[in-house]
């Protein structure tokens, strides 16, 4: 909804398309869309993309079954004992993808966060990672309230990160498109209004 607010304050009407991260990825780097929402920041990415302003401030938390609560935990071997979710692609931190390699961790890969929350659903696993805001907009739009409320998440953060929307550098227009999105992001958060929208967010009014 903030990306949204943003480009219609500009004179801009937001269409969105819905994909597995990493078709969006691959198809916005190739430049079949004028942006991508939203991504974290990795060297990687910043050969084919401009990145805008952040979006959020992000922290990266362990989604669970309130029926299952997850225990507090100080390191990734307190982990151990658990059936972990991940989403093909995603960064995380490398202690967590060196825990996988080295089976010190069980951890089970899909393509998807919202393939994540329904195995968390259906008991296949017991915690997986993912954006707190980005998780509860997933759990808002693609789950009824009914069973969203059934999932909740650990506060320890296993890292934090910014998101950012992903403008492709295949496309003539894309750092136009990103001077003009972050001078309306900037609106947004002098007027107050984007604080609002977070927490409006969080509470499960909008999507992002």
């Amino acid at each position: 909804h903030v990306i949204t607010e943003v480009f219609k304050r500009e004179g801009y009407i937001v269409k969105y398309k819905h994909h597995p991260w990493k078709r969006t990825y691959e198809q916005a780097k190739m430049g079949r869309f004028h942006a991508a929402s939203y991504f974290y920041k990795s060297k990687e990415r910043e050969k084919y993309f401009y990145y805008s302003d952040p979006i959020t401030i992000e922290k990266i938390v362990f989604f669970y079954l309130k029926s299952k609560p997850m225990k507090d935990w100080n390191t990734l071997t307190d982990l151990k004992g658990y059936r972990i979710g991940a989403t093909r692609g995603y960064t995380y931190t490398k202690e967590f993808w060196d825990a996988a390699k080295s089976k010190r961790l069980r951890i089970d890969v899909a393509n998807t966060d919202k393939q994540n929350f329904n195995k968390i659903l259906k008991g296949r696993i017991d915690i997986f990672p993912t954006g707190l805001v980005s998780g509860y907009s997933i759990l808002q739009k693609d789950f009824d309230a009914s069973i969203s409320h059934l999932i909740s998440f650990h506060p320890k953060p296993l890292s934090e990160t910014t998101g950012h929307l992903l403008f492709p550098r295949s496309r003539k227009n894309s750092e136009k498109l990103l001077r003009i999105f972050n001078q309306g992001l900037a609106k947004l958060k002098k007027e107050g209004s984007y604080n609002k929208f977070m927490d409006d967010l969080l509470a499960g009014k909008y999507s992002q």
